[in-house]
């Protein structure tokens, strides 16, 4: 009989938090589902842990050479039976009514990719991520990053066998894959609340990965800003003009163009995804004031068109850094950089 659903968890050296995140799947109250793990190559104790839950009959375990992350997420994909598919990671722990909550999120919105908010967990971090909701929110959202967390997502099984994830975008294939799934007019949503508890730890990417990934994640946003104001019939280099201060270091940057393209984008925004604009607007006002004497006055005058509501310790910090010349790259910022981003919204 074929399963409503399938669950996709790649491990490689994961053996540590291995068993956590397996009893957390196999304890789901839904359970009509497939569990696919695949041993991407581990060298340490991963087997040992993962054979004392194959007599449980959902479970699926393939055990190969080391592939890679992004072939390993495909092979589980080309394997799927479900009408949807469920990532999970090794580390992380899914709550017992993810699968239900998220199944009933999706009949009642009709989307074809579907995450949830995720709470931080192993390290001082205890954060909530708080992704938005809507549809139009997250492909607003997605000029600037990421709109789902990763391991949260269920997608429709034929749309992920459409598009799989692609290998020259490693590090942030997940990033990639949602953009080209909105680029083709694909149904997002996020349930409103923490469905799976994320793990921190030493072992994830290192400094050198997140260069890489830095770049390619620019790469990205630059292909999916050009797309949506093409379709706003805006002009490119106001896009730009926006990336720009996303920069590891931030280079010149024409503010003129920067309040035109973020005007322009609430213009065309409304509710949540206006919301969504506003906070994204407002962390890269915080990161480019250093370099403009101007940026509490510039970021006032824009929040007062859409927002009622005062922003007064908004207003401060951004003269604060605009007068002591603090950089988005210097220890100061980075050190306090919380206060300076909004980050429980991705």
């Amino acid at each position: 009989m074929t399963p409503r659903l399938s669950v996709v968890l790649p491990v490689f050296n994961g053996g540590g938090h291995l068993e956590a995140a397996v009893q957390s799947i196999l304890g789901q109250t839904f359970t009509d589902f497939e569990f696919i793990i695949i041993d991407d190559g581990s060298t340490d104790q991963t087997m040992e842990v993962l054979q004392q839950f194959c007599r449980d009959p959902r479970i699926i375990l393939v055990s190969r050479e080391n592939r890679g992350l992004v072939e390993t997420l495909n092979e589980g994909i080309r394997m799927a039976r479900g009408q949807w598919i469920a990532r999970m990671d090794s580390d992380d722990i899914a709550l017992p009514h993810r699968f239900a909550r998220q199944l009933k999120w999706v009949e009642d919105t009709d989307a074809e990719i579907c995450g949830s908010w995720v709470k931080f967990f192993g390290a001082q971090d205890r954060r909530v991520l708080q992704h938005p909701q809507s549809d139009q929110a997250i492909k607003m959202g997605l000029i600037f990053g990421t709109m789902f967390a990763h391991p949260t997502v269920l997608i429709k099984t034929t749309l992920a066998q459409k598009l799989m994830y692609d290998g020259q975008w490693e590090k942030c294939e997940d990033y990639d894959l949602w953009e080209r799934a909105a680029r083709s007019n694909c149904r997002m949503a996020n349930v409103p609340e923490v469905l799976l508890m994320y793990r921190q730890h030493s072992g994830q990417i290192s400094s050198r990965d997140s260069s890489r990934q830095q770049q390619l994640t620019q790469r990205i946003r630059r292909r999916y800003g050009e797309f949506v104001f093409d379709s706003l019939r805006l002009r490119r280099d106001l896009i730009d003009e926006v990336l720009k201060i996303r920069e590891p270091c931030v280079p010149e940057v024409n503010m003129d163009m920067v309040d035109s393209a973020f005007m322009h984008l609430l213009d065309r925004s409304q509710g949540e995804a206006r919301t969504v604009v506003l906070e994204h607007m407002t962390r890269l006002y915080y990161r480019i004031a250093s370099q403009c004497r101007g940026a509490s006055g510039r970021w006032h005058r824009l929040n007062a068109r859409y927002v009622t509501k005062s922003a007064m310790d908004v207003r401060i910090k951004l003269w604060l850094l605009s007068s002591l010349r603090i950089r988005p790259d210097s220890n100061f910022f980075q050190r306090t950089k919380a206060l300076f981003t909004g980050t429980d919204r991705g």
